[in-house]
C-alpha cells in the first residue's frame, strides 16, 4: 500500500478536548486578520501577544511540534481552524539545525523556536537571485572570528519583526553552487536594516532586507562552509512538501457557499448545472490533492522519498489554489472585488485577497517551473534543461 496514515486512536480524545478548551481560554484578540497565504501582522503589540499565544501552547503540551504524531496531528487539525498563528516567522531552519547544526546551536535555538521566543526569518532570496539561489551575489569574507557580510535580501516575511535570519552567502570567489554557506544571522547586529514592502495586497508581510558589512561570528555558521547548497536544499524539499498550514481546506464546500450567495437570473448560482460540474471537477483535485499528500508523507516515513515527491506536492497545490481563487471572483461577479470591512463583501471580502495572494504559491520555495525542471531532469533522468551560460 501506498498510502497508510493511520487513524487516531480513541484514546487521545482526552488530548483533543484538553486543547479545545485551552484555545477557548486562551485566543488571543488581534487587529490582525490572518487571510490566505502566509502573512504577518501590521501592529508591533499583536506579536507581543502571539509569543505570549505561542508560548502558552509550548508550556501547556499542546505545540504542533509534538514527538508523538498523533498529538502533532491533533494540534494542527485544531489550531489551523483558530486561523491564529500558532508558529511564527519561518521556522525552516530548525529543520537545518537539526541536521546540520551543532550541539551548542541546537541547544540554544530549537527550544526557542518551538516556544515562540526567537522568530526566524529567511534570508535566501534576492532581487537577482530568486527561485535562482546559484545566482546569489550576497558575500561573506573571513575576518579573525567573524564574517563580514554585504549584500541584500528580499522576499523575507516577518523580517521586520525577527530575532534571527537563516542566511545564505557565498564565500571564496566560487560561482553556482560553490562557495554558499549557511549562516545564523543576529537581525540586531549593526548593520541590518529590514525594509517592509507593500504589496497589491495591501499588507506588508515581506520585506527587503540590506546587509553592510555585517559582522557574524564563525561558530554561527550552519554546516561546513561552501555546504550552504545542501543546506538549503533540504530545507527547501520540507518546505515544498508540506502543504500550507493556513490553506482552504474544503475548496469545493468554500465554493458551494460562494454559489449560494451569488444569483443568476434570479435563482442561486449553485442551481446551475454547468457551475456544479465545475465545483465537483475542484472536489475531485482537491481529494488527489489530499491523496498525495498522504502518499508523499508515507514515503518519507519509510525512507523512501523520491526527487519529484515535494515538487509534486508544491506544484499540484498552488495551481489548484489560484485556479479555485479565479473561479470564485468570476462566480461572485463584481461582489468579488470588494475588500473586507465593505458591506456587500462576500466572506469579507477573503476571494479578492486570496487571488492576488495566489499566485505567489507558484513562486515561493521555487518557481512551478522550476520545479517542473527538477521532475523531469532529476525523477525522469531526461535531458537537462539548456542553461544561459552553454
Amino acid at each position: 500500500m501506498d498510502v497508510d496514515i493511520p487513524e487516531i486512536p480513541s484514546r487521545y480524545d482526552a488530548y483533543r478536548q484538553g486543547l479545545r478548551e485551552f484555545i477557548v481560554g486562551n485566543l488571543p484578540e488581534l487587529a490582525f486578520k490572518q487571510r490566505s497565504g502566509l502573512r504577518a501582522p501590521e501592529d508591533p503589540e499583536d506579536v507581543v501577544k502571539l509569543r505570549r499565544w505561542v508560548r502558552g501552547l509550548h508550556d501547556a503540551g499542546y505545540g504542533a511540534n509534538r514527538d508523538d504524531p498523533f498529538e502533532a496531528r491533533i494540534s494542527i487539525e485544531e489550531l489551523e481552524r483558530t486561523r491564529i498563528p500558532y508558529v511564527l516567522g519561518n521556522p525552516l531552519v530548525a529543520g537545518a539545525i537539526v541536521r546540520f547544526g551543532t550541539e551548542q546551536q541546537r541547544a540554544a535555538y530549537l527550544p526557542a523556536i518551538a516556544s515562540g521566543e526567537h522568530i526566524w526569518t529567511q534570508l535566501f532570496s534576492e532581487p537577482d537571485a530568486g527561485s535562482d539561489l546559484t545566482s546569489l551575489r550576497t558575500r561573506a569574507v573571513l575576518d579573525g572570528g567573524h564574517y563580514v557580510v554585504s549584500g541584500q535580501k528580499v522576499w523575507s516575511t516577518w523580517a521586520q519583526f525577527s530575532d534571527f535570519g537563516y542566511l545564505l552567502a557565498r564565500i571564496g570567489s566560487g560561482a553556482g553552487r560553490d562557495g554558499i554557506t549557511a549562516f545564523i544571522l543576529d537581525m540586531k547586529s549593526e548593520g541590518v536594516t529590514t525594509r517592509p514592502l507593500r504589496e497589491i495586497t495591501g499588507t506588508t508581510d515581506f520585506n527587503e532586507v540590506f546587509l553592510d558589512s555585517v559582522r557574524i561570528p564563525v561558530e554561527n555558521m550552519i554546516g561546513e562552509p561552501g555546504a550552504g547548497w545542501s543546506v538549503a536544499q533540504a530545507s527547501l524539499a520540507h518546505e515544498r512538501g508540506t502543504l500550507p498550514g493556513d490553506k482552504e481546506q474544503d475548496p469545493a464546500g468554500a465554493l458551494v457557499r460562494a454559489a449560494r450567495h451569488r444569483r443568476r437570473g434570479g435563482r442561486a448560482a449553485i442551481e446551475d448545472g454547468a457551475v456544479r460540474q465545475q465545483i465537483g471537477r475542484v472536489a475531485a483535485r482537491s481529494l488527489m490533492e489530499r491523496y498525495l499528500g498522504y502518499r508523499v508523507q508515507t514515503r518519507a516515513a519509510n525512507n523512501q522519498t523520491a526527487a519529484w515527491d515535494a515538487p509534486l506536492v508544491k506544484i499540484w497545490f498552488s495551481e489548484l489554489n489560484l485556479e479555485v481563487a479565479d473561479y470564485a471572483l468570476r462566480l461572485l461577479g463584481g461582489r468579488g472585488a470588494l475588500v473586507e470591512d465593505e458591506p456587500l463583501a462576500h466572506e469579507d471580502g477573503r476571494w479578492q485577497d486570496t487571488f492576488l495572494y495566489a499566485r505567489s504559491w507558484t513562486i515561493a520555495g521555487g518557481s512551478n517551473e522550476i520545479l517542473r525542471n527538477v521532475i523531469g531532469e532529476r525523477a525522469l533522468d531526461l535531458p537537462r534543461e539548456p542553461r544561459g551560460d552553454r
